[in-house]
């Protein structure tokens, strides 16, 4: 890669306090060279490995690159369509409209080398002891495995580079997809080993995070038994447990919980809150357009940038309760997952006879309601109802997993790993090796956890499990938090779900969507050959 690190360092750098949140730690600046040399200073840049995660989970570039474009979650308000539809805006040249950004590459390239840089100046560092050096260095080890592990689901084969880089590099060249993983499961390995078991500071990985990565990179790759044996390492050690609700996993006001393995930090501090998390506000809707509504210090202004499919809204959560099986009223991660009701909350705009609380709209998927007409629906109700087919820029349904009770934009912590994924990780894996009594086993615990209180819920036999059944199950348990793309380009379903499910995206997706363009702008500032991917030429 070429970034020039000679005299200065530039990195985002966080100066390091005796505070317990990792968060509290994160403020942008430079740092000298020769300060990597003191414990304080290897620590500020390994701080600063963790500010390229903000720019991607908790901006467009993750929603865009994980939402868009599959069979859950299709485009909202016109905003950089291509990644949704598969049309020619999806080009090497392509950038973050507004921002010039390139997305992750630049971004996720820049963390990878300041986590070189802890690695290869720790063994320098004078005053710690090796344990904590080998900790340091398992730290920064877990985040570059994660950040090639995001880069080679999205771009196949790529530039690896090991050692920190101090002067301007030209020359780079694209290293096959399995010497990549082999570098992302060592990587993990020894952060694994040396990765307490318990962090000093929340935010940090642990043992168990590496642990569970490596599930993930496994069961990405097709080593199910590595992968089932890791995520039920993780499931039985003792230090994560399943809630006992599903809605308490989004309580915005406990957010580090026993169900919680790893997170991106964010808070409300604004001081060391940059950049925020705006998951929110670009998956809510533009409630604010509506008589009696305003955004709030919940739900912020949405920008209804991403929608549910009508798939997602119907077949795969059931929303036709009057039929047996799993559905909207035995299930509640629907109801979790969506917020239905709008209550007035702007006593400047009230319509006349509204009072604040008062229900001002409700999105709804039930079935009666569908085949109501609007005259019908319009004498029933005295507020906005709207049906799936009213949806629009406007008048859509909010994932609210995300909302958080700070100002628009601080933000809540990204939760990448929670132990009912790790339930879902073991019941793949183990499908896959053809054990289904276990694999229906991990399967039905999550889904127990589902059910409303005092109703019962459908469980899964063994003969039922398929491929189709766990990418569904991980739709309904993992709606909206940034894992959907992967999903499908895991499992080999990615063109037929979306061509099944997401009407903008069917009309052009082919096999090579499967990766995404090099950016234009590494092709061309490298002297070497740097081919591009299939289809982008």
């Amino acid at each position: 890669m070429k970034y020039k690190i000679s005299i200065l360092v530039v990195l985002f750098v966080v100066f390091f306090s005796s505070c317990a949140d990792l968060m509290e730690d994160m403020i942008t600046d430079t740092v000298a060279d020769n300060q990597f040399s003191t414990v304080q200073g290897l620590d500020e840049a390994l701080i600063a490995t963790y500010v390229p995660l903000r720019l991607y989970y908790g901006q467009q570039n993750g929603f865009l690159m994980t939402l868009y474009g599959t069979d859950l979650f299709t485009e909202g308000q016109t905003y950089n369509p291509h990644w949704n539809d598969y049309g020619s805006g999806l080009n090497p040249s392509n950038l973050l409209r507004a921002s010039s950004d390139v997305f992750v590459w630049d971004n996720f390239y820049r963390g990878i080398n300041n986590a070189n840089t802890v690695i290869s100046r720790a063994p320098e560092v004078d005053g710690i002891d090796e344990n904590t050096k080998n900790m340091k260095m398992a730290e920064a080890k877990f985040l570059r495995a994660h950040f090639y592990f995001v880069l080679v689901q999205h771009f196949g084969a790529l530039h690896i580079t090991l050692e920190e880089t101090r002067d301007v590099e030209l020359e780079a060249t694209r290293s096959p997809v399995e010497e990549v993983y082999e570098v992302i499961i060592s990587d993990l390995e020894f952060a694994a080993e040396y990765l307490p078991l318990q962090q000093t500071q929340y935010g940090r990985p642990t043992h168990d995070a590496a642990v569970n990565h490596l599930a993930k990179v496994h069961l990405t790759i097709g080593n199910w038994q590595q992968a089932a044996d890791l995520a039920i390492a993780v499931i039985e050690g003792g230090r994560h447990h399943l809630l006992d609700s599903y809605e308490d996993v989004f309580d915005p006001f406990n957010q580090r919980h026993a169900e919680a393995i790893w997170a991106v930090q964010w808070g409300d501090n604004p001081e060391v809150n940059s950049p925020p998390n705006q998951i929110q506000r670009f998956i809510g809707p533009r409630q604010w357009l509506i008589e009696g509504l305003v955004g709030d210090n919940m739900y912020h202004i949405g920008k209804a940038r991403f929608f549910p499919t009508p798939y997602l809204l119907t077949e795969l959560f059931g929303n036709d309760y009057r039929e047996e099986g799993l559905h909207i009223r035995n299930d509640m991660r629907y109801s979790v997952t969506f917020k239905e009701a709008w209550l007035y909350n702007d006593e400047n705009n009230l319509p006349n006879g509204a009072a604040i609380g008062d229900t001002a709209a409700w999105f709804t998927n039930d079935p009666i309601v569908q085949e109501m007409s609007r005259e019908e629906i319009e004498e029933k109700y005295p507020y906005l109802v709207i049906r799936i087919e009213d949806i629009n820029t406007v008048y859509a349904p909010t994932v609210h997993k995300h909302r958080y009770p700070y100002q628009a934009l601080h933000g809540r912590d990204y939760m990448y790993m929670r132990l009912g994924e790790t339930y879902l990780i073991a019941a793949e894996a183990l499908m896959m090796l053809g054990q289904l009594d276990d694999a229906a086993y991990y399967f039905n615990v999550l889904r127990s956890r589902a059910a409303f209180p005092g109703v019962e819920i459908p469980l899964i036999t063994p003969a039922e499990l398929t491929i189709d059944e766990i990418l569904d199950e991980r739709g309904r348990e993992l709606a909206g938090e940034l894992h959907r793309w992967y999903d499908l380009k895991r499992t080999g379903k990615l063109v037929a779900r979306v061509r099944a499910h997401n009407p903008k995206g069917s009309l052009n997706i082919q096999e090579f969507h499967n990766l995404r363009p090099i950016p234009q702008t590494q092709i061309d500032r490298t002297w070497s050959d740097f081919p591009q991917n299939p289809g982008y030429n």
